[in-house]
């Protein structure tokens, strides 16, 4: 994998966290089921965890292509 293919997945992985990181607002702010609630943050939490790693591992493909 390339040095700009990297980046441009990085550039996706940025756009995916703030999706996710908005709905996470959006959660916050309502008020409904518990168990749903719930549910849903686990989903969250998990994505934003899955972005984090894809990052990692995107930043470090780009050092190690300088």
């Amino acid at each position: 994998m390339n040095k700009e293919l990297a980046q441009y997945i990085n550039t996706l992985l940025a756009e995916k966290q703030r999706e996710v990181l908005s709905k996470q607002a959006y959660l916050d702010k309502i008020d409904e089921n518990f168990e749903r609630h719930f549910t849903e943050y686990q989903e969250i939490e998990y994505q934003l965890g899955m972005v984090y790693k894809a990052q990692k591992a995107m930043d470090y493909i780009i050092e190690e292509e300088n």
